[in-house]
């Protein structure tokens, strides 16, 4: 029993799991305070997500139309705003009526934690776990993704791109090592998860991404040389 604890625990990642650690140093105050930072963007996103829960416990599953914005005249925000993000604020919010801003509080966690695991893995890749540690703090502390973006403008679209984004360019770059159907399946996901997740963030990452790939296409034929 202790023989196979043991072996057990040695094939967990202590890189990993510091660097979850960190994720939730940096999403401390979300985890800690029953709010949400105030004066912000961040109460924009929580009537969003409110308003796309009535919208779907109502049967509109991918709806465009806001009918309670404006003072109820309506407003087509669903129509052109990228809304993954209220999606997954419901996943709470829908079992809790009124707790959109639980849900909305969960995807800045869910970012903190994207930003940091996704950086780690992306950086442990070519530099292993001393690498990737230094990638995700250096990412999760930087000031944009750390400070500014989640408290002092409260734009969750952008926030929670921003933590997918090394989520995205590891999947990528595992499919590019190892290339296989799963590995292109999961960098495809990835991928349209940011595009639905922040309109201009995502067409920046996809240009990134055709660059850094074809960066890498480059460096691996000179390598080969």
């Amino acid at each position: 029993m202790v023989t196979s604890l043991k072996v057990h625990l040695r094939g967990i990642d202590r890189g990993l799991l510091l660097a979850i650690i960190l994720c939730l140093i940096a999403a401390w105050p979300f985890l800690l305070r029953a709010s949400l930072p105030r004066e912000t963007d961040t109460e924009l996103h929580v009537f969003r997500a409110s308003e796309l829960g009535y919208a779907i416990r109502g049967g509109d599953l991918y709806p465009r139309w806001a009918p309670d914005f404006y003072y109820g005249y309506g407003y087509p925000i669903f129509n052109y705003y990228a809304p993954l993000t209220y999606y997954l604020a419901n996943l709470v919010s829908l079992a809790i009526p009124g707790g959109a801003v639980l849900g909305v509080k969960a995807v800045y966690i869910l970012g903190f934690l994207g930003a940091g695991v996704g950086m780690y893995k992306l950086g442990s890749l070519e530099n292993g776990s001393i690498g990737g540690l230094i990638g995700a703090s250096s990412y999760l502390f930087a000031p944009y993704i750390y400070m500014i973006d989640p408290h002092l403008r409260g734009d969750l679209a952008e926030f929670f791109a921003l933590g997918l984004a090394p989520i995205m360019f590891w999947l990528y770059t595992v499919h590019m090592h190892t290339p296989s159907r799963r590995a292109a399946v999961w960098a495809s996901l990835a991928i349209a998860a940011v595009v639905l997740t922040h309109n201009l963030l995502g067409i920046l990452f996809f240009a990134l991404l055709i660059a850094y790939g074809t960066w890498s296409i480059i460096w691996s034929a000179k390598k080969r040389k």
